[in-house]
């Protein structure tokens, strides 16, 4: 820049612009997601040697900066992806709360209604409607498990559907973070940093954060390579991996996420290798594979063995007993084995209820009232542990829900806490305060309103140098 006081006019002038123009783009996105507050930096022009000593030359700017910290900003990203995770889980574990249902409505008090009806069927042995009405007990809670269990299905298929949206989300989020990627490279060259578009990968970063936790290493020319908390690579440079939702080799209606690898044989089927869970540390994936894997699996195994202990105990009672001289009692439920998604009352006739011990007697009600007694037995094995009535057992499975539920939504406040906060201590150190920028504002605009009495003074000064020479 040139010497002089138009010069140096001119300078403050482009300087004070420059800032204003910055602080309006400031208080323009001051609601804008993930935009963080940028500033003019200025420094002094390089003084003018003279034999007076060295005369300035004014102000010049250097770039535009913006406000960040990263530090902050990765501690936001891992706090963000670890509250997706116990959102997710939180919201699947309140669905899964209604399985199990309290009261008359749950599976232990119609388990407990169908031996009860055996009080009337030992006070009454001959009686054909006490002991249909033993039938429709028994299927009344046939029914109450096949909901059950239809529940719990349409809990896996809703899992394995979100697990693909959240995948394909996945795959468009490192597909755009390759691409800005390559429009950073570009202006790595130039000696300026492009503030906005730092801004959108960084927001993409974070995105990518709710729903799987990643880590980032910057390369020498300004771009990201991305990487899943357990080491796997999403994006590298300005490529991308591609990510995709498998069924489980073990089990078909189990979700499993995987990466495509090339297939030379076939290009358009690519191959597709699942990834360990421990891989998938953090955001909406990982918080939907820990309910398929952990949570829905252990109450679906609390209800077969609830299902298979009980049908088992009643069809080994109803063996011991006859309903003709000779003849065995027939199963009521098929006689096994036993799953919650097949169970039926395999006994339709009620003159097929055994109510009578060994030898028959039409009139004997030994093995029905044995049958009653089941229900104050301690028939049911959950988990390894000593086995419980029906009422304990149907309890323990509540209570085996009732602390998964209440764990997760301890885990979900507290990690949204840290995210909310985290959020804070970041904005308050990129985002935009308007009550400054307006003060900023108002500041340069008399900075610039100096600039242009500079000019106008040395208009001044010319026009009188111009007068004196006439």
């Amino acid at each position: 820049m040139g010497s002089g006081i138009f010069a140096l006019g001119t300078g403050a002038m482009t300087a004070a612009r420059a800032m204003l123009d910055t602080t309006a783009h400031n208080i323009s996105n001051v609601n804008t997601p993930g935009y963080s507050r940028q500033q003019v930096e200025l420094a002094t022009e390089d003084g003018l040697f003279t034999g007076a000593g060295f005369f300035g030359r004014g102000v010049r700017l250097t770039t535009i900066s913006r406000a960040t910290n990263e530090i902050l900003v990765k501690e936001t990203n891992m706090n963000t992806a670890a509250a997706s995770a116990d959102a997710t889980r939180l919201n699947k574990l309140e669905q899964l709360e209604d399985v199990l249902p309290l009261g008359q409505s749950g599976l232990g008090y119609a388990a407990t209604q169908f031996l009860n009806s055996f009080v009337d069927v030992s006070n009454q042995p001959l009686d054909m409607s006490a002991r249909q009405v033993a039938l429709a007990k028994a299927q009344e809670w046939v029914s109450r498990v096949r909901t059950a269990d239809q529940q719990l299905t349409q809990l896996q298929s809703g899992v394995v559907s979100d697990l693909t949206l959240n995948v394909e989300q996945v795959n468009n989020l490192t597909r755009n973070i390759a691409e800005i990627n390559q429009s950073i490279a570009t202006f790595k060259g130039s000696g300026h940093t492009p503030n906005d578009l730092l801004d959108r990968r960084d927001k993409m970063i974070n995105d990518l954060n709710k729903l799987v936790q990643v880590n980032t290493v910057e390369a020498d020319d300004g771009s990201l390579s991305v990487f899943m908390g357990g080491g796997q690579l999403l994006v590298l440079s300005n490529a991308a991996q591609t990510l995709s939702v498998v069924r489980d080799p073990s089990n078909n209606a189990l979700g499993r996420v995987a990466l495509q690898t090339p297939n030379a044989s076939n290009p358009s089927a690519p191959n597709n290798r699942i990834l360990d869970s421990d891989q998938i540390t953090g955001g909406a994936i990982q918080g939907l594979l820990q309910f398929q894997d952990v949570d829905l699996a252990a109450t679906r195994s609390d209800l077969e063995a609830f299902v298979s202990d009980f049908a088992g105990a009643v069809d080994a009672q109803q063996a011991l007993g006859e309903t003709a001289p000779g003849v065995t009692g027939a199963a009521f439920f098929g006689g096994g084995p036993y799953s919650a998604s097949t169970l039926a009352v395999s006994l339709t006739d009620p003159a097929g209820i055994a109510a009578s011990a060994p030898p028959f007697s039409s009139s004997d009600n030994t093995n029905a009232r044995n049958m009653l007694a089941l229900r104050d037995q301690a028939i049911v094995t959950l988990n390894g542990l000593p086995p419980s009535t029906l009422t304990d057992a149907y309890s323990q499975m509540i209570g085996n829900l009732g602390v998964l539920v209440q764990n997760g939504r301890t885990a979900s406040e507290i990690s949204s806490t840290l995210e909310d906060n985290s959020r804070q201590m970041l904005s308050g150190e990129t985002g935009v305060n308007l009550d400054e920028e307006a003060s900023r504002l108002i500041q340069y605009q008399q900075s610039y309103q100096a600039a242009a009495k500079v000019l106008q003074v040395a208009q001044t000064v010319f026009d009188t140098l111009l007068s004196i020479n006439r």
